[in-house]
């Protein structure tokens, strides 16, 4: 019994340390937004994107040409074709539009794919950036305002970041 009541007081004990070491770090927050959109080469991610973009609506626009050329052959010789030539056609059709919606359901996954591929090198140094500035200054947490519903105190290390990498 005593054993019981002298671990659930050092337990309490430790637990209450924890806490106090806890609520004594140094917070700051930093605007990742601000400072990606001020990073040098970042306007090449939506020229790239763009790119993308186009190559994709292409795609799409071929799909679209090819379905409407052979729905028109089909509706223009559908009399005089034979059940088995008709059901052929018709099989062909639809398994284009099943390409086709195949493709735009796809294509936002995509988009999204690239446009991360294409900011991840970006995201990286703004991470590194921010890692090295939390252990120079000793910051316990580093939060970023774009994603806090509020906060009041700590400190705005965006510009020491910039400074890290190299941003006026």
């Amino acid at each position: 019994m005593k054993k019981t009541v002298f671990l659930i007081a050092v337990l309490c004990c430790i637990s209450f340390f924890s806490l106090s070491a806890q609520t004594n770090g140094k917070y700051g927050h930093v605007n990742s937004s601000e400072i990606l959109k001020s990073m040098p080469g970042v306007d090449s991610i939506s020229i790239k994107l763009q790119a993308f973009q186009s190559e994709l609506q292409g795609m799409y626009e071929s799909y679209m040409t090819e379905y409407q050329t052979k729905k028109q052959k089909f509706d223009k010789d559908a009399g005089t074709m034979s059940s088995t030539v008709r059901q052929i056609r018709e099989q062909e059709l639809v398994d284009l539009q099943n390409r086709i919606q195949d493709f735009q359901n796809g294509v936002q996954q995509d988009i999204e794919e690239k446009q991360y591929e294409l900011a991840k090198p970006f995201q990286d140094k703004i991470q590194g950036a921010i890692d090295s500035v939390a252990k120079e200054y000793q910051f316990n947490y580093i939060f970023d305002t774009q994603i806090l519903l509020y906060y009041d105190g700590g400190e705005d290390i965006t510009p020491l970041v910039k400074k890290k990498l190299g941003i006026k």
